[in-house]
Parts: structure tokens; sequence; C-alpha cells
């Protein structure tokens, strides 16, 4: 059997492409597990003779399956549109001249279409949740978990930053189509103790995506029935229907609803077939959900597509309307960390204080100048020690400085020529 096969009958590529593989620019690192049934995605680091300062050195790669490899040239195609923080970006495969983002590579399995992005190592929002979601036929969602609902702070904060990211592709004419807690993914942050509560959201995974000038029927790619649309849902069963961006704000309804109290809007198909059948009201789930996040949230999830918000934009405002709660947390550390700071300054001044004060009780003690006595400015050859009062010393003879003249005896007598009569 060929390795081709073997991926066609549903092998994981992560059991073909292993850490430390070259592939083309890149050294596979590690296989993200869990990953989508169209593709899989790898940790991959940059050969050093491919470095470039405006690419990161680690990066995600996105591998197609072989029935796949059309969907993930055009989600590459829609991913260099955008430029947002909260949409994952895309990066231009290195080794080219020019601006290549999807492309052809030698792969362990044979050539492959793959394309890299930014690394968002952060974990998701269904990590979060602690949900896991095991899908029985086409709806049918039963957990092994029950989800924990999230915060008020969390999950206000998460919405707002998705419904920017769908407004922002939206205005680039792109349906995501998939919007659900796995392809939801945060960042990393420095210095993440000193901000905010609410991670950075990232939205991923636009394998399902289409341009919406361009309408189709059918979808591409497998789909997660939990957060379908009705619209969506009739699609899938070949239904003549229009679906639009109202589809992406009703599955950011539902997973703000699972958010808010750990359970799905339908348990089934049926349920999301029902035109007369509405979720739970929100705050009976859980009371202290304000008002108007619960009125934001039921007016997404409306089955007919007219009764839901008819832009993002307007949703948007809706949920910036919406007060956030404190983040009594980041306050915490915050306050803590200043605390901290202040008790360090004041440790360091008391020892920088002490290690002076040391210093000046061992530096030696100059002898003490006699009263009376002038300074000499002498150089330290002509200085003259001060004399010990143990130890007197006999002072020399001076030495004389020349020959003295003869002193004659004093019973010489000199004569005079004069005087001698001579």
């Amino acid at each position: 059997m060929s390795e081709n096969q073997q991926i066609e009958e549903g092998i994981c590529l992560d059991a073909l492409i292993r850490p430390g593989d070259i592939i083309g620019p890149y050294q596979v690192v590690r296989a993200f597990p869990g990953t989508g049934g169209m593709a899989q995605i790898f940790e991959v680091r940059v050969r050093r003779k491919y470095r470039r300062p405006d690419v990161p050195v680690r990066l995600a790669m996105k591998v197609a399956r072989p029935e796949y490899e059309a969907a993930l040239s055009a989600e590459a195609d829609f991913l260099r549109r955008f430029a947002h923080p909260h949409v994952v970006r895309i990066y231009p495969l290195l080794g080219y001249h020019k601006s290549v983002f999807a492309a052809r590579e030698q792969f362990p399995f044979g050539w492959g279409w793959y394309y890299t992005m930014e690394l968002v190592d952060g974990g998701s929002l269904a990590q979060y949740l602690f949900r896991t979601t095991l899908s029985d036929g086409l709806f049918r969602a039963r957990s092994a978990e029950r989800a924990r609902p999230l915060s008020l702070l969390l999950t206000l904060g998460v919405a707002r930053q998705m419904v920017a990211a769908l407004e922002h592709i939206h205005g680039h004419h792109v349906l995501n189509l998939d919007v659900k807690p796995n392809n939801v993914l945060f960042r990393r942050r420095r210095f993440k103790f000193l901000r905010s509560t609410v991670p950075y959201a990232v939205l991923c995974d636009f394998g399902l995506a289409r341009d919406m000038r361009f309408p189709r029927l059918g979808i591409l790619g497998v789909v997660t029935p939990e957060y379908l649309s009705p619209e969506q849902a009739q699609e899938v069963e070949g239904l003549p229907v229009t679906v639009d961006a109202r589809s992406d704000l009703f599955s950011l309804g539902g997973m703000i609803y699972e958010m808010l109290t750990g359970q799905l809007p339908f348990a089934d198909m049926e349920e999301l077939r029902d035109p007369d059948h509405l979720p739970p009201p929100i705050r009976r789930l859980r009371p202290d959900v304000p008002e108007p996040l619960e009125q934001v949230v039921m007016r997404a999830l409306a089955k007919n597509p007219q009764e839901r918000f008819q832009s993002t934009a307007e949703m948007r405002r809706s949920l910036e309307a919406i007060p956030l709660p404190r983040d009594w947390e980041a306050l915490a550390r915050r306050g803590s960390m200043g605390i901290a700071l202040i008790a360090w300054l004041l440790t360091s001044s008391w020892a920088t204080q002490g290690i002076l004060s040391s210093l000046r009780t061992n530096s030696p003690t100059p002898l003490p100048t006699p009263v009376g006595v002038p300074l000499k400015t002498s150089t330290p050859s002509a200085e003259r020690r001060t004399p010990d009062p143990l130890f007197t010393e006999t002072p020399a003879a001076p030495r004389p400085t020349s020959t003295p003249a003869p002193t004659p005896p004093p019973s010489a007598h000199i004569s005079h020529p004069s005087a001698s009569g001579g």
C-alpha cells in the first residue's frame, strides 16, 4: 500500500511527517494533536540560511490532505487579504523570489500543498470550556466532560474580539462559516501578569470560508454540526438557500451562549430545524448574566436570518454597549506587583546605606596633626618624620662643608722684613 493510499484511507499525516523532517526551508518540530480532518498543523522552525528579520523563526505549517488541497489553496488566498490583530496572520513561503503564500512541496508521503502562518500556542477556547465533543451521526453532540461556564468578563471580552474579527473579514467579502471554540486560539503575551485577565483571542481556520461575492451550493470540507446555522444545515441537505454574514453571527451567538451557560443552545439537528423551538433563556440558567447581554445572544440565535443582526457592525456596537465587569484579578496582580516593587526598592535602599556605613566605619583614621606645627608642602623625601618620644636619637655633629684655613700655634712669631734691619 502506497503512502498516498494510506492518507486517503484515514492515516493521519503526523504518522508520516515526524519531528526533524526537512520540508523545504523548514524543519518540523512537532505535530499539533487533534487538528482538523482537512489538514494537519505542525510547528516548524525556519532553517538558518532562510531566516529573515520580518519572518518569525517559529511558525505553524498547515499541510492539506490530498482531497482538500484546493480548499487549502483558497484558504491561503483568503488569509493574505487580512491584516487584523484578532485574525491569524499568514506569512509568505521562504525560498521564493516573490510573495508565494501556498505551494506544493516534497513531503515524506509525496508532494503536497501547504502554507505557513503565525504560531498561536496559548491554548484554545475549547480548552477553557473543558468540553470534548464526540459527534454521533450528523449532529448529536455528546460531552465526555461538561463544559464549565466562563466568567462574564472573559465571555464578553472574547465575544468583542471575535465580532471585531468577523467584521474585518466580512469587510473583505469573506465568510468564515466555521466559528467554534476550537478555532478561537489565544496568543501568548509578555508580562502577562500585568495584563487583563481576558486573553488575546485570534480567529483561525478558514478551511470552509468562501467569498460571499461568489455564492455556491454545498460545503467543501468537514463541517462541525454543533455550530451550524439553520441555513447552513439546509445547504448541507442540498436545499437552495442563501448563506451570508448572518450565518457567522448565528455561530458566534451559539458560542457565546455556550460560554455563558456551559451547554449548547440546541441539543440536536431536530431542534435546530424546528422554527418554533427556542433555546432555554440564558438568565434562567444563569441569573447573574445582564439582560442586555442575553438579548444580544438570543437575537443572534434567531432561526430566521431577518430577525438577527443584519450586519456584523450592528452586533459589535450592541456588545460594546454592555459594560465590561471590573477586572479584579488584574487589579490584584498589579497591586501585588506594585507592593513587591516598593518593598524591593526599600530593601535595596537600606542595603545600600548599610554598605556605605560599613565602608565609612572600616576606613583608616588619619594621624592627628600637632598643634602649632605648620603643615609642610615639601616632597616626601624632604619631610621630617615626627620624633617618637620612646626613642630619642642623638643629633650627629655637622659635617664641614669646606676645608678650614690653618691656624698658627700660639708661640709662633712672624717677623717682618723691615724689622730685622737687614
